[in-house]
């Protein structure tokens, strides 16, 4: 089968949708290329950040990752969590500074040290985002490509009618490019938007991952400089 002579010898009206459709599986086939690309990536440095990360036990520990706070999602959410310590600890030695300190503030600094979680939360969401980024695309080729290969079918069926009606007979020879229309436009339609949904699946299934990955990695961040912040 020669889809470039079919393309060819369709009525102008399939080949508007069939051309549509070549747009946005050129489109689909592009975003999951720089997908696994920027997923590689990102696997990459972070496996690195965790190689150094596992081993600092301390705040100035964390601190001294450099670059490593900066060039993938854990870091990035690191840094932000640090951040926040950073305030916080001058927030304390400002008040600690005070005759009206008392021990309990050590309670009401424990509560307040939740900026925290919330610093690391406000990174994570953008990070997420990030990953998320061009899966919206895909979803909308998921739903979009079938219903314009189900215009170009009701098209082609349409145009097969008005034949007949036209020249009053149903032979073959005049309902055929009406009905071949009607094909050819669902396979492109269907061709485009089952490796869109495939595509769209894996990447969200690794967002999913990076998502729990990352609020386990919150967690002990947060236990950490939260036990660091009560006890200084």
């Amino acid at each position: 089968m020669n889809i470039l002579r079919i393309f060819l010898e369709s009525s102008i009206a399939a080949q508007i949708i069939m051309a549509i459709l070549v747009i946005f599986s050129v489109w689909s086939w592009g975003i999951f290329l720089k997908k696994l690309f920027d997923f590689a990536k990102v696997r990459r440095k972070s496996s690195t950040f965790f190689s150094k990360f596992r081993f600092q036990t301390g705040v100035k520990d964390l601190e001294s990752l450099g670059e490593q706070l900066q060039d993938n999602p854990y870091g990035r959410i690191l840094g932000s969590g640090l951040e926040e310590f950073k305030k916080l600890s001058l927030t304390k030695q400002m008040f600690s500074g005070k005759q009206n300190y008392q021990k309990g503030s050590n309670e009401w600094m424990s509560e307040l040290s939740d900026n925290i979680r919330l610093a690391m939360e406000r990174a994570k969401i953008t990070e997420i985002r990030n990953l998320e980024s061009a899966l919206p695309t895909l979803s909308t080729f998921v739903s979009v490509s079938p219903f314009l290969g189900l215009l170009g079918t009701v098209w082609g069926i349409m145009v097969a009618f008005l034949e007949i009606r036209a020249r009053g007979s149903a032979h073959i020879t005049i309902v055929a490019p009406g009905i071949s229309d009607a094909l050819i436009t669902t396979v492109y339609g269907l061709l485009v938007a089952i490796p869109a949904l495939i595509f769209h699946n894996i990447f969200r299934s690794r967002v999913n991952n990076f998502d729990a990955e990352m609020d386990k990695f919150m967690s002990e961040v947060f236990a950490r400089l939260r036990k660091d912040l009560t006890l200084t």
